[in-house]
């Protein structure tokens, strides 16, 4: 982002059996949280990689939003 240097984005996987539309994902997005934490791009994975400790890899999430591999917003 050229004015705060960064960007919402959000690295989504859906459980087994799951999907959603892009819409969808916006819709709930807005229900849940404040309009300037809203993901402004959206990226689907077949399974978001964890540490050790069973938490999210936020580094791997970095790359993979920046890398825009799987972008579908």
């Amino acid at each position: 982002d050229e004015r705060f240097g960064q960007r919402v984005a959000a690295v989504v996987q859906f459980r087994d059996g799951q999907s959603a539309t892009l819409e969808e994902l916006d819709e709930a997005c807005r229900k849940l949280v404040a309009g300037y934490k809203v993901p402004r791009e959206l990226h689907i994975v077949e399974s978001v990689q964890r540490a050790p400790s069973g938490k999210p890899d936020y580094p791997w999430a970095k790359s993979t939003a920046e890398s825009g591999r799987h972008l579908v917003s």
